[in-house]
């Protein structure tokens, strides 16, 4: 589940390392990829129902180009929507840092939004685990509150999420015991 990849040097300020980089967790991506098995096995079941019922039409040398040309459109659709929906979850990434929450994420073919938290504002953490799937599997979302500009990161879908919340809380601990011991010393 945590995957410990750096930072590219330009993001990265001093003293600053990588904790843990999250991404939904991969029953989503199942969930996904079922959804478009099914939407590409109606033209399968199409086809089933037409040879039954009305097997004229796949003889026919004026609907058999239509019904190939239809079945080909339906099947690039999507197939399309599935790229851009498979696209759009992976690239949603949220990176922890010892001093900051960094969320990337993908909202379409080329938008994407970047925010960034400091630590030391975080003001509350909360998880959701919605259903029976979701307590199983242990995946949920983890709100960040916070009184900044962003008021409130959320990462959806990501595993362990209590013990996401936790790490988030003790750094966020670490973090504001290091920003308010420096300003009253200085």
């Amino acid at each position: 589940m945590f995957d410990k990849r750096k930072l590219p040097l330009s993001d990265r300020k001093p003293n600053e390392e990588v904790i843990v980089q999250l991404w939904p967790h991969p029953f989503i991506f199942l969930k996904i990829f079922l959804i478009f098995v099914i939407l590409f096995l109606i033209p399968l079941l199409a086809y089933f129902i037409i040879s039954q019922s009305a097997s004229w039409i796949l003889e026919s040398e004026i609907f058999l180009p239509i019904a190939m040309v239809v079945n080909f459109a339906y099947c690039l659709i999507v197939l399309s929507l599935a790229l851009s929906i498979w696209m759009d979850t992976y690239l949603d990434v949220w990176t922890i840092t010892n001093r900051r929450i960094i969320s990337r994420e993908q909202k379409g073919l080329f938008n994407r939004v970047v925010s960034e938290l400091e630590l030391y504002r975080v003001q509350d953490v909360t998880v959701e685990q919605k259903g029976i799937i979701a307590t199983m599997l242990n995946f949920g979302d983890l709100y960040v509150q916070t009184a900044g500009k962003e008021e409130r990161f959320i990462f959806k879908n990501v595993g362990e999420p209590v013990r996401v919340a936790r790490l988030v809380q003790k750094l966020d601990e670490d973090a504001k015991r290091g920003y308010y011991g420096q300003s009253q010393t200085v």
